[in-house]
């Protein structure tokens, strides 16, 4: 069995790897802004006494820091 097979015309084409660009520009900087995010709050562990080995989770909200508590691996029977 054969594909039918079509072609986008140049103009088109161009506008879709414009928009491809403009994801990619954009998914780039947000997560240079994640990074830059995750750097501010590692910078604060030491103003809060926060022990940079274990995981903290921080709620935009209340302001409030908790510790996030890993699942206890088993040694099932």
């Amino acid at each position: 069995m054969f594909n039918k097979t079509k072609k986008l015309d140049k103009a088109d084409l161009e506008e879709f790897r414009e928009k491809e660009k403009l994801i990619k520009q954009h998914l780039a900087i947000a997560q240079a802004l994640e990074m830059q995010k995750n750097t501010w709050l590692i910078s604060k562990f030491s103003k809060y006494g926060l022990d940079g080995n274990k995981e903290w989770s921080f709620s935009l909200k209340t302001g409030e820091i908790t510790e996030v508590k890993q699942p206890k691996k088993g040694g099932g029977e």
